[in-house]
């Protein structure tokens, strides 16, 4: 990185400037998703920069304009450090390009027909004839038994995790393909949810566009979660009632599927853990942090805040205050259904999971097929803890290296 001094001209032609709000604009980086709230003084100083102007010849535009002095070199740092620019002047050439999933590099026109009118009263229309399935069959419902498809554990377990793996493929490529209808690159990255391992489609540029645009590629992959459990449910309603034949294998396998998008979209409504549904709450309510301002504000209630939250808090935007006020609400449904998932799917299947190898273990001969399947079972279900825990500390490697 090139110091900047007051001599320097920023690099920032390839920002975007957004007005959010009456005094509140947008900056970042559509490529990287790399954004930051300015008021309208970091605005101008951004589109002087733009113009060419140094920073002393921006400090003194910006004076001569508000009657103010402002501190440019900070405002600056303030955005090397959030990693809107890269700290090096317009001299010393372009960044280099960021790497974005190839999907969501598809040309928007091809895109687009995905996530038109026509398409999203598809996707409506498939999540409520599920929903309706449902109500008149309720043994459709799943249940964790579900997840055992075949007498075989490991076999089960096996299918069952590969099915679920591509189907969340097929959740986050939609997620995709929506953010390239609307030209905003994208990445795929393994991050957490909880206690839950999660692919997620880091979409960031979104926020350079204007809050009606984003609903669409945030919705997406609900979209397409319900096209895909009408699919399944649809044959199953139809063989419940007689109407078509379907082998007994085949019925259970499209329980597990009905069971592993059930508990998808179920779980996309669960806002505290910065789900889908909480992208489009924060966007619909204009709100900058919510899920951190309103879990300080529980914590609160609880325990005293050390300085560094209750300086977070004491900081927050008026608005942010206000939606927590009932927004927490929601947050404590949601811990309560996780809890309530844990108790009745997690905790069952783990039973009988951890059961059945631990009993293998013990009584099969060592190194033998059924031994060995006792300690697959034994990897699938350490992998589920490990995998979050890994996610953990890499994050918070990054976050030091950044603050480094």
């Amino acid at each position: 990185m090139i110091a900047l001094d007051a001599d320097s001209r920023p690099r920032v032609a390839h920002l975007v400037v957004r007005r959010e709000d009456e005094d509140e604009y947008v900056v970042g980086d559509p490529a990287t998703g790399t954004f930051v709230v300015v008021p309208e003084v970091g605005a101008r100083l951004v589109a002087l920069f733009a113009a060419g102007h140094t920073i002393a010849e921006a400090a003194e535009q910006v004076e001569r304009e508000t009657g103010e002095a402002v501190d440019v070199v900070d405002f600056v740092a303030v955005l090397v450090d959030a990693g809107v620019i890269d700290g090096r002047p317009a001299e010393a050439g372009a960044p280099a390009a960021a790497r974005h999933w190839s999907i969501s590099r598809i040309p928007a026109r091809y895109a687009r027909p995905l996530f038109g009118r026509t398409a999203w009263a598809c996707y409506v229309g498939c999540l409520v004839v599920a929903l309706v399935m449902f109500a008149a069959e309720p043994s459709l419902l799943p249940t964790y038994e579900d997840v055992f498809i075949f007498p075989d554990v490991v076999l089960s377990l096996l299918i069952t995790n590969v099915v679920v793996v591509v189907l969340t493929v097929v959740h986050e490529v939609w997620h995709a393909l929506a953010g390239a209808a609307v030209g905003v690159p994208s990445r795929l990255r393994v991050e957490r949810r909880g206690i839950f391992p999660v692919l997620e489609t880091d979409l960031s540029g979104l926020w350079a566009l204007p809050p009606e645009r984003r609903y669409g590629p945030f919705l997406a992959g609900m979209a397409i979660d319900s096209v895909l459990l009408f699919a399944a449910v649809a044959p199953r309603f139809a063989w419940s009632r007689g109407w078509i034949d379907l082998t007994p294998g085949l019925v259970r396998f499209l329980a597990m599927v009905v069971f592993s998008q059930a508990v998808k979209l179920a779980f996309q409504t669960l806002a505290y853990l910065r789900t889908d549904m909480y992208l489009v709450m924060a966007t619909a309510t204009g709100c900058r942090n919510l899920n951190q301002v309103t879990r300080l504000s529980l914590k609160r209630l609880i325990r005293r805040l050390s300085p560094a939250e209750a300086t977070i808090l004491r900081d927050a935007h008026a608005r942010d205050l206000r939606v927590s006020r009932w927004y927490r609400l929601l947050y404590l449904a949601g811990i309560i259904w996780m809890a309530w998932f844990a108790w009745h799917f997690l905790w069952p299947s783990a039973k009988v999971t951890l059961g059945w190898a631990g009993g293998v273990l013990i009584g099969a001969p060592l190194a033998s097929a059924y031994w060995w399947e006792g300690i697959a079972l034994l990897l699938f279900a350490s992998l589920n803890v490990l995998l979050p825990l890994g996610v953990i500390v890499r994050n918070r490697r990054r976050a030091g290296r950044a603050v480094a």
